[in-house]
């Protein structure tokens, strides 16, 4: 019954993708990209939102950013919903075939991959992220490596350096390809196996990410990204530091579940270390500590699990349950997911949300046509550019490793927490609007800093105004919540009208 477990799993994702509805905190520079590609016909290497110093523009993302806005402004929020619904359904039926790899007759239960997709759901379905691609074309690749080692299907190797020359220009997460197979050639050494094959495939598909828009370049902008530190990027924290052990419960139980799972295992069946699968062991190994290492990296882990020790865990658990009982239960299964994604449409009205954006100080300044460079934080600078440009420019946004100084987001932790001399940072870089969110230290400092006024605030934002730029009356923001909805995508960012 393999077809009803398919379509409980798509529907469980369906309800998963409209759960979680709010716009990704870069999705609106992906948008300003792929809005100027398809107005110009080039890309842009240079940042025009920012009045801070700002370097070359190297987009690792550029090919996310064409498929984003083509999406968006072609089907809105409907077509973004599903084609995160169709993605993701692609990569976990692709571990479902590893799973029939390992084991043909292997039973899919749907309980399993629900409480595990849970774990990491909100890494995968915050709208679209352009990781999303990097998650399927890392599972396909495992697919690949595993139908080869398995079935000797050598000639499938030429599906990596293939889809290298796409996955190369939607994420630089492509980078975890090139480690995937550097992996198996490792493991298959260690299984006494041939490795030639591996390494020619490696080069080839090192070759192919030279074809992008910047060469070498690309190659080079990559290398750093993987060397730069981002400590004070909170989804790249460690799982055990204080924000992740908050915000990673559910994994942390995954991990200790597996570890015990996997010490269970060992007790029940007591198989031979000698005959244990290297390459499986080093890919499972490696992953793991990429995902302690850093909150982001833990779908790796929980994908590289999911399709290797499925079948190994069932059967600790697994009990012949009779045909008739199993159906019914499938069956039952399917309802409550069907039900479960016609609440969410009913919920969530298959639209994307940006309420945890600054959406009202925003639209504060933009009916009183204030004019001025915004300090905000840079997780909602995107956002702040993309509906404010060209009246306003930020400070930074969510593209700190490909366009400003790697300085410039210290300067900015320095400037929320109110550190010693933070004020000589407002006039280095000229600030005139500050939208400061309430839980930083600089919210009750900037209160009593004579150069700026309180104008209005919200539950979560504060809007400050430099006191020149202070009138006796202004304009109230809009008081209607699906006015934002509505005009949540609007922009004066045009090139067709340059």
């Amino acid at each position: 019954m393999h077809y009803l477990f398919y379509l409980t799993l798509f529907l469980f994702l369906f309800g998963q993708a409209l759960l979680y509805n709010n716009i990704d905190n870069d999705f609106f520079a992906r948008l300003i990209v792929g809005k100027t590609y398809f107005q110009t016909g080039s890309l842009l290497n240079w940042d025009f939102l920012s009045y801070t110093p700002t370097h070359r523009f190297i987009d690792h993302e550029w090919g996310s950013s064409l498929i984003f806005y083509f999406l968006q402004s072609n089907f809105g929020d409907i077509g973004l919903l599903i084609f995160k619904t169709i993605i993701y359904f692609g990569t976990f039926f692709l571990i479902t075939k590893i799973i029939l790899l390992h084991n043909k007759n292997a039973k899919l239960n749907i309980l399993p991959f629900v409480l595990i997709i849970n774990t990491i759901a909100n890494l995968l379905f915050s709208t679209i992220r352009c990781q999303s691609f990097t998650f399927f074309f890392f599972v396909l690749w495992l697919y690949v490596l595993e139908k080869v080692r398995l079935e000797n299907h050598t000639r499938l190797l030429w599906i990596l350096p293939a889809t290298m020359l796409i996955w190369g220009n939607l994420h630089g997460g492509c980078a975890s390809g090139i480690g995937l197979l550097i992996l198996y050639i490792a493991g298959e050494f260690l299984n006494k196996k041939p490795v030639k094959k591996y390494f020619l495939t490696l080069l080839f598909c090192l070759l192919t990410l030279l074809i992008n828009p910047y060469g070498l370049e690309y190659l080079k902008f990559l290398f750093s990204a993987l060397t730069l530190k981002r400590e004070l990027i909170t989804e790249w924290q460690p799982v055990f530091s204080t924000f992740g052990i908050e915000k990673c419960v559910k994994f942390v139980i995954y991990l200790f579940a597996f570890l015990a799972f996997f010490i269970a295992y060992q007790l029940k069946f007591k198989p031979n270390i000698n005959k244990v699968n290297k390459t499986k062991a080093i890919v499972i190994l490696i992953t793991l500590i990429m995902s302690i290492k850093s909150i982001r990296l833990e779908p790796f882990f929980i994908f590289s699990t999911l399709a290797f020790c499925y079948n190994d865990f069932y059967k600790i658990f697994s009990k012949e349950i009779p045909v008739k009982l199993n159906k019914i239960k499938e069956i039952f299964l399917f309802i409550i997911m069907l039900l479960f994604a016609i609440s969410s449409v009913y919920t969530k009205k298959l639209s994307c949300v940006a309420w945890e954006y600054p959406v009202l100080e925003v639209d504060f300044l933009k009916q009183n046509n204030i004019k001025g460079n915004i300090l905000c934080e840079f997780h909602d600078g995107s956002y702040v550019a993309y509906k404010l440009y060209p009246n306003n420019l930020i400070f930074m946004d969510g593209k700190y490793e490909e366009v400003y100084p790697n300085n410039l987001i210290y300067v900015l932790k320095n400037l929320n927490l109110s550190k010693d001399g933070w004020q000589k940072y407002l006039d280095i870089y000229p600030t005139d609007i500050l939208i400061i969110s309430k839980k930083y230290k600089i919210f009750k400092e900037i209160q009593t800093d004579k150069r700026f006024k309180l104008t209005m605030q919200s539950p979560q934002y504060a809007l400050f105004l430099r006191k020149e730029l202070v009138k006796k009356n202004f304009k109230p923001p809009t008081a209607k919540g699906k006015y934002y909805i509505e005009t949540k995508f609007e922009t004066n960012i045009d090139w067709s009208t340059k």
